[in-house]
């Protein structure tokens, strides 16, 4: 029988894993030592806009498009 091929994650991996999840889209950097997250130094949420239109009569359109992202 082969042997098993799983990994399992640290918890700050799975903070990070986490914290990528939660962002969605966007740019991180991340500090590491001996192998493993340890800081995370800055990260930028993007909004990426496409050609659709909204509509502009509700106050939370964008924000609505948004989470759709």
């Amino acid at each position: 029988m082969p042997k098993s091929s799983e990994v399992f994650l640290s918890h700050r991996e799975q903070q990070l894993l986490y914290f990528i999840r939660q962002l969605g889209w966007g740019d991180v950097r991340i500090r590491i030592e001996n192998g493993q997250p340890v800081v995370i130094y800055e990260a930028i949420k993007t909004l990426k806009l496409d050609d659709a239109s909204i509509d502009r009569s509700s106050k939370n359109a964008l924000d609505s498009r948004a989470s759709k992202a």
